[in-house]
């Protein structure tokens, strides 16, 4: 595998030995790889894994759930906009921890507030739109096409 040339197989046990070989050289090249990319990714692993956290310990951060304090949320976006980690214009997480922050920030909004906060409420949703009876057409009715003919230049075909 590391020299040129060619191989020649005498036997279907050494042909076996070769396949072997080129196996384990190629597994050892992919772990050696794999490894490298995972080094080269952890910090990013560590944001996102980070990020997961913040939610999961900050329900009320999390946008349309009924715990969601819009107020908390726009605070912590300001106070920790230079602190993001942006891929593409995609937020990923933050750089440093940010758990402190949101704890501070809910101890400051506290005082402030005379009671916790509602859940984001918007105006419910209008009832279902009442149908209309479905009816059978009498023998008498006749439909009228005319119209639809008439954009092809038919409006007294009878159908």
């Amino acid at each position: 595998m590391s020299k040129d040339g060619t191989e020649r197989l005498e036997s279907s046990q050494d042909a076996r030995e070769w396949q072997e070989a080129v196996q384990l050289i190629l597994q050892q090249e992919i772990e050696q790889q794999a490894d490298t990319w995972m080094q080269d990714a952890g910090g990013f692993m560590e944001t996102v894994h980070s990020a997961i956290d913040m939610f999961r310990r900050n329900p009320d951060l999390i946008p349309h759930t009924k715990e969601f304090d819009k107020e908390l949320a726009d605070a912590f976006a300001s106070m920790a906009g230079a602190y993001e980690v942006r891929i593409d214009g995609k937020l990923h997480g933050y750089s440093v921890p940010v758990q402190p922050i949101i704890d501070n920030l809910r101890k400051q909004m506290a005082g402030g507030r005379q009671k916790p906060p509602a859940a984001a409420s918007s105006p419910p949703p209008d009832p279902p739109q009442q149908s209309l009876r479905s009816r059978t057409p009498k023998s008498s009715e006749t439909d009228d096409f005319s119209t639809l003919f008439g954009t092809i230049g038919l409006p007294h075909l009878k159908i």
